[in-house]
């Protein structure tokens, strides 16, 4: 089982306690719905771009930038270098991809970090389905070139933008 398999299992045996979901409960599906996305797309990061070399060197990949880097593709029109690496816009499932990480990371900040967030029941299940709707998006095209700019855009923002 993977990291993200484990945090979308996690969420699931959460949100299926018969009992109805106290505050501490629906924070924490929130949270680990946000982690299931984000490990799946940093270990495919890793598989791609340094399979050969050790977890804890592919843990350095560009976290920081991954929100940055989604909302790049999730503009109507995507701008250089995107668009002329992956063309005009984002597939459907990019788009979904990004844009649900987004959302994620935000209430996850909130549910981790906000002592006033109060989250309902129904949020929380929806961040959750939400989460298990994009690792199944991104599982589509992980093997796509666009998902590959995508991989590779976690590393080389920062010289791609000089290039601008």
């Amino acid at each position: 089982m993977t990291l993200a398999d484990g945090f979308l299992a996690h969420a699931r045996e959460l949100a299926s306690q018969p009992a109805a979901l106290d505050e501490m409960t629906r924070r924490r599906i929130v949270t680990a719905s946000y982690y299931a996305l984000f490990h799946q797309i940093i270990q495919d990061a890793a598989d791609l771009i340094g399979p050969n070399v050790s977890i804890e060197i592919n843990h350095r990949i560009q976290r920081s930038a991954m929100k940055q880097i989604c909302g790049r593709f999730t503009k109507p029109r995507l701008d250089q270098p995107l668009n002329g690496l992956v063309g005009d816009s984002a597939s459907p499932e990019l788009e979904a991809v990004c844009s649900t990480f987004i959302e994620l990371q935000e209430r996850r900040h909130d549910a981790d970090y906000n002592p006033g967030y109060v989250i309902a029941e129904n949020d929380a299940l929806q961040h959750w389905a939400s989460a298990m709707m994009a690792v199944d998006a991104w599982k589509r095209i992980r093997a796509t070139s666009e998902a590959n700019v995508f991989i590779l855009s976690l590393l080389l923002w920062k010289n791609w933008e000089k290039d601008r």
